[in-house]
Order: structure tokens, then C-alpha cells, then sequence
């Protein structure tokens, strides 16, 4: 087993002889995260003011990053402008994230074109855990805008000498997969709902692997694309915040191996903000390396995960993000409880025949309604009692069973769910929204 193409990368991008151990990447990454304290003091006015008496000399260890204090989602979409570290000349591309259930300031991500490169490079040597130099690869993303994240993907593999082209949105999936096997395309990235539609109209072993991307992806829904068309599943962790790109799984399955050279991971306590203990599930928080315009310093980024630094089976040493669940923020039902898409996720994608789905809450004279909308296989478009017992099963609707109805019907049209969604879904309810 090859170990981890992102192995490579890091080595490379943090000055590191090969093979790289824990040992030297950790002080490299310390010497990274210095720098990058620095030009945030110095060109940051957010950053001037909050880092102020504060020594980038003594973060040396782990340990130190207690010293910087925490960066939000809120943070960003107010103090945008303040946090930026170079001229607006010197931006290359601006993503702007609406928050959800916000009708307030979105959040505005800036990139420089160095930071776009660093992306590419990441994309270029993480898609070699997957593939090869033989491979033809399908992008199900956007790719039609320069820089967006199929056309950075596109460029990225180019450089490998890979050919990838896009498709953007993918509606067809029969006519898709026809065009898959008269092209011969072998590797297909794209959305975990995309992926597990496309599966379906595949011939067994046609496409050799598959990137789920953008979205959680919970382990039933990997299993039915591999069972459906016999293509080997691989995970990426990424958001915008983490340029795109963050970690991609190695043929050990064993997490993502992430881009050390550029992002640096702790593990938190949701509540406290206290580090946990190694291999234990907790909040993703990110520190970005080296990034020009707008570096983010302990970014708590939502996302619940676990980290492992130990040996890979592959024979990587980078560190993979584990266990991952994606955005956590939970939508409060009756009873006081709570429920968060992926719990909806875990329970509606094992369900045979299922494609996609978008939940709603209504609460009307003390009493709460969750209903499903749903896309379907054909001849299977009767799951409505299926999807009642799915629901049961989640703890949380379990538990406030007596304050809660269920209802189900498929959607009108598949129209109904954009295609071009790339944000992850959320519960809908009467308050505003709970992703």
C-alpha cells in the first residue's frame, strides 16, 4: 500500500527531507505558524489589536496556541475588512458565505493568488490517493467561473498531467453515465447525494473510484455507492475557510490525511474550548499556514471530529481528521432536545432507494411537525413508512416522541432540490433555520 500522496506535499511545502516523522513536521509547523502570527500582526488591524504584547517567539509547541485567542464564523462576517492582510489589488477571488438562519453580514473569505496556487498544489498530490497518472477524471462541480472550485480542480490535474473536465449541474444521471463510459472516465468527484444518484445508472466497475466532497457523507451512503456500482469511496475534508481544500483519505480508509503544510488542526472541547485528548470527538479547529490575505488563527470551524497523528496503515505520518460529522450547529425541537442534519443524515441514507431529502419543522400550538421531502429510485417512491422508522430511530426524535409528527411524501419535481446546492442542507423551520 502506497502511503499518502499528501505525505509528499507537506514535505515538500514545509522544506523537509524525505521521509518526512511527526517530530520535524511539528517544528516546522510551529516555525509556519510564527510567520504567519507575524504578518497577521502587522497587516491586520483586527489581528494588531487582538495580538497586541503578544511574542510570536513563544508559540514553540502545541501547547502555546492557548496563547491566541479564538476566531468565529461571526467574527468574520463583521470584522472582514479589518482582518484583511494585503491591498484589494492583491485579491484574486472573494467567496462570500451567507450564514445560515443570518440575515445579518454574510461571510467573505479573500484569497491571493498564491493562496488559489497552494490550493491547486494540494488538489494536484491529493488526488493522487485515488488515482493514477492513467486515470480520466469527471468533476461534478461548479468549473465554468476561474478559480471556482471544478476549474481549480481542472487546473490542478492538468499539471499532474490528468485529464479532468467538469460537468455543472449534473441532472441527467442515465445520460451522464452513458457519457461516462463512451469517454472512459475512471475516477468521478462530486456531492455524496450526486455521486450515490449517478451509482445507479453505472455498470458495475466502470468507474474505479469516487471523491465524496462538499457534504457529509455518512457510512451507509458510501456503502450503497460501492455496492450499487462497485467503485471504491474516498473522502475530502474541506471548506472554504480551509481554502477549499483541507485532507483526502488514503487507500487505508483510516481518515483524512491532512495538508500540515497549510493548515494547522486541534481538537476542542464544544463547550469550554479546552483541547481533548487525542482520538477523542470534538470540535475542528483550524489555523491557517502561510495564507496571504486573510489567515485565520484557531478558526472554530462547527465541525465535530477527532484527530490521530500515530503511523497510518499506509505508512503516512501526516495527520488525519477522523470521525468526521460535519457542521454540528443542532436545530432545538420539543421537549428540549435537539437534532442536527447529519443524525438525519445517518438514519434517511440507509434506507434503499433513497436519493436525497430535505426535512422541515413547523411548530404550531406547542407541538412540533418534522416533514421529509424526498427524491426516490424508480419503484421505490413509497418509502413514506420506511422514513417514519428511520426518524424514530434518532435518539433525539425518539426521546421527544410525544411533542413530535412525522410526515413524508415525495418531492413534486426534482427541480424541487437544486442541483446546484453546495452548501450542506439544513432543517427549515418557522424561526429561521438550524444547519
Amino acid at each position: 500500500m502506497k502511503p499518502s500522496s499528501v505525505d509528499a506535499l507537506s514535505a515538500r511545502r514545509l522544506g523537509l527531507a524525505w521521509p518526512p516523522d511527526r517530530e520535524r513536521i511539528e517544528t516546522a509547523r510551529m516555525e509556519a505558524l510564527r510567520s504567519t502570527v507575524a504578518h497577521a500582526r502587522q497587516k491586520s488591524s483586527w489581528y494588531r489589536e487582538r495580538l497586541a504584547g503578544l511574542d510570536p517567539d513563544c508559540l514553540r509547541s502545541s501547547v502555546d496556541l492557548a496563547r491566541l485567542p479564538f476566531l468565529n464564523g461571526a467574527d468574520l462576517a463583521a470584522h472582514g475588512r479589518e482582518l484583511l492582510c494585503v491591498s484589494q489589488s492583491e485579491v484574486a477571488r472573494i467567496i462570500t458565505l451567507q450564514t445560515s438562519g443570518s440575515t445579518g453580514a454574510p461571510k467573505r473569505l479573500h484569497f491571493t493568488r498564491e493562496d488559489l496556487d497552494s490550493t491547486v498544489d494540494f488538489f494536484q498530490q491529493g488526488m493522487f490517493s485515488l488515482i493514477s497518472s492513467h486515470d480520466k477524471v469527471l468533476a461534478l462541480l461548479p468549473f465554468s467561473l476561474p478559480d471556482s472550485t471544478g476549474d481549480l480542480l481542472i487546473r490542478a490535474l492538468a499539471k499532474g498531467g490528468v485529464h479532468c473536465e467538469g460537468v455543472w449541474p449534473p441532472t441527467d444521471w442515465r445520460a451522464l453515465a452513458l457519457r461516462i463510459r463512451d469517454e472512459n472516465f475512471t475516477s468521478i468527484v462530486g456531492l455524496p447525494q450526486h455521486l450515490l444518484a449517478l451509482a445507479y445508472e453505472l455498470p458495475h466497475g466502470l468507474v474505479r473510484t469516487m471523491l465524496l466532497c462538499s457534504d457529509y457523507a455518512p457510512q451507509s451512503l458510501r456503502a450503497r455507492i460501492e455496492e450499487a456500482c462497485g467503485s471504491e469511496t474516498f473522502l475530502h475534508y474541506g471548506t472554504t475557510e480551509t481554502g477549499l481544500g483541507g485532507g483526502v483519505e488514503c487507500l487505508a480508509h483510516g481518515g483524512c490525511h491532512m495538508r500540515e503544510s497549510d493548515l494547522l488542526i486541534e481538537i476542542v472541547d464544544l463547550r469550554t474550548g479546552a483541547p481533548v485528548p487525542e482520538g477523542e470527538v470534538g470540535e475542528v479547529v483550524v489555523t491557517t499556514l502561510n495564507r496571504q490575505a486573510m489567515p485565520l488563527l484557531r478558526y472554530r470551524t462547527g465541525d465535530l471530529a477527532s484527530l490521530d497523528t500515530s503511523p497510518c496503515l499506509c505508512g503516512g505520518v501526516s495527520a488525519r481528521l477522523c470521525d468526521i460529522r460535519g457542521r454540528r450547529k443542532a436545530c432545538p425541537i420539543a421537549g428540549g432536545y435537539s437534532v442536527a442534519s447529519q443524525d438525519l443524515d445517518d438514519a434517511l441514507f440507509a434506507l434503499d432507494g433513497l436519493l436525497d431529502y430535505r426535512a422541515s419543522l413547523t411548530r404550531s400550538a406547542g407541538r412540533d411537525a418534522i416533514s421529509v421531502e424526498f427524491l426516490a429510485r424508480p419503484g421505490h417512491e413509497r418509502l413514506e413508512r420506511e422514513i417514519h422508522r428511520a426518524l424514530k430511530s434518532v435518539p433525539a426524535l425518539n426521546m421527544a416522541m410525544q411533542s413530535l409528527t412525522f410526515e413524508a411524501g415525495p418531492a413534486l419535481r426534482v427541480e424541487s432540490f437544486s442541483p446546484s446546492h453546495t452548501l450542506k442542507r439544513t432543517i427549515l423551520d418557522n424561526r429561521g433555520s438550524c444547519s
